[in-house]
């Protein structure tokens, strides 16, 4: 259902609403767009909340009639691109190509969650499981999980008795587990376009992914429609706070407070830390963060990216890069022609497509053509402009030779 066609849900009247809850208890179920009426007034407070639950209370939910409502549109796309061959490429594919939810199909899921999630408490609560306030949090958290006899459950869930879990408890669970499944399962496109955005700090992609399912989780629970926000906006943050935690914690072999590491990312993103750091004045990072020279030079040294020699050199390549290290050759190694030959097609890849200034930059910064390396000022002082210039027109001339087909043309020689 796109954003054109949407129905526009109207709360049921006084007359209409006792109609349908009266209806309701007789037939002993209501369906999910009848709820979604009755939720739009009265998930407004835990007051009304209450009052709806006791009204219903006994009354099973069941799916909606309507072939356009949010769960009964099918999960899978109709299509998968069958010539990806990875396993991870045909499943972020498949993520891709569901279909997105509306803000109003947000914030009506999010309602039947919320309400779900208060049947499971009232139902729980009436079972007299014997959980205290902990515990039936846990519960809530991850689901109605029973203790069958002669059995331990791992870690801090509460040992329930199967013998004591109710048919309200367990309608109760599966409906809210349901509900949530889905509303995450219609996000995870947020995980996987943004945990892309995390590969270069040196994380394996599916252990980002994973972190960010499990705050895109967290996300869902916690999400308020009241704020009438978009639960993409809202559910971005607590993903980026994730990933951005997880490679705090988990990246390089020493441990950078947080606060050095949101600062030296924000330095990167407005362009004054590059990744090589060759082209950093280290007064200018000192000035930063506010230190002396020694300890900004240190904390530049922290921000580099650490990787295991037995990893994969390419994701399309097994070889580890230790192999690939090992196998170099020297470039003493090399004949005479070979040289001629790299030259040569150098030459051609700068001339076709860098300009005859970026053509020049390169070429005196990383000494090619037989010249000696320069540095950003000496190059500067050569062409008469600031060294800031230079460092920018080295960086777009960079961007532009990082294309595959590029990198293709010199493979006989890496």
């Amino acid at each position: 259902m796109t954003a054109k066609n949407e129905k526009t849900l109207q709360p049921f009247s006084a007359a209409q609403r006792r109609t349908v809850l009266s209806e309701a208890r007789e037939a002993g179920f209501i369906t999910y767009d009848k709820l979604d009426r009755l939720l739009l007034e009265s998930a407004r407070t835990q007051a009304k909340t209450n009052g709806l639950l006791r009204s219903l209370k006994g009354v099973e939910i069941r799916p909606s009639p309507d072939p356009d409502d949010i769960l009964n549109r099918p999960l899978d796309p109709v299509s998968l691109d069958s010539s990806t061959t990875s396993h991870f490429a045909r499943f972020a594919d498949r993520i891709r190509r569901m279909s997105r939810l509306t803000r109003a199909e947000e914030h009506s899921l999010a309602r039947r969650l919320e309400f779900a999630r208060a049947r499971m408490r009232q139902a729980i609560d009436a079972a007299n499981l014997g959980l205290d306030a902990d515990q039936r949090e846990i519960v809530l958290s991850r689901g109605v999980r029973c203790l069958p006899e002669g059995q331990e459950l791992a870690g801090d869930y509460p040992p329930i008795p199967c013998g004591k879990l109710t048919d309200a408890v367990l309608e109760a669970g599966a409906d809210y587990n349901r509900l949530r499944s889905h509303f995450v399962q219609r996000n995870l496109y947020l995980v996987i376009g943004m945990s892309s955005a995390y590969r270069t700090y040196g994380m394996p992609m599916m252990d980002l992914i994973q972190e960010g399912n499990a705050s895109l989780i967290r996300a869902v629970e916690k999400f308020d429609w009241r704020k009438d926000v978009r639960f993409q906006t809202y559910a971005a943050f607590w993903i980026r706070q994730a990933l951005e935690r997880m490679i705090t914690a988990n990246r390089g072999i020493v441990r950078v407070p947080n606060y050095v590491q949101q600062k030296l990312r924000r330095l990167r993103r407005e362009g004054k830390l590059p990744r090589n750091h060759k082209d950093v004045d280290v007064r200018d990072m000192s000035r930063h963060f506010d230190t002396n020279t020694q300890t900004a030079y240190r904390l530049m040294e922290t921000d580099r990216s650490w990787f295991s020699l037995d990893a994969a050199y390419r994701d399309d390549d097994d070889s580890p890069i230790a192999a690939l290290l090992a196998a170099e050759e020297d470039d003493a190694g090399m004949s005479a022609s070979e040289k001629r030959q790299l030259g040569a097609r150098l030459d051609n890849v700068l001339r076709e497509n860098l300009t005859e200034q970026e053509q020049d930059i390169i070429t005196l910064r990383f000494g090619l053509g037989g010249e000696r390396p320069h540095t950003l000022d000496q190059i500067g002082a050569q062409m008469s402009v600031s060294r800031e210039r230079i460092r920018q027109m080295q960086v777009k001339a960079l961007d532009k030779l990082q294309k595959p087909r590029l990198l293709e043309a010199l493979k006989d020689f890496l």
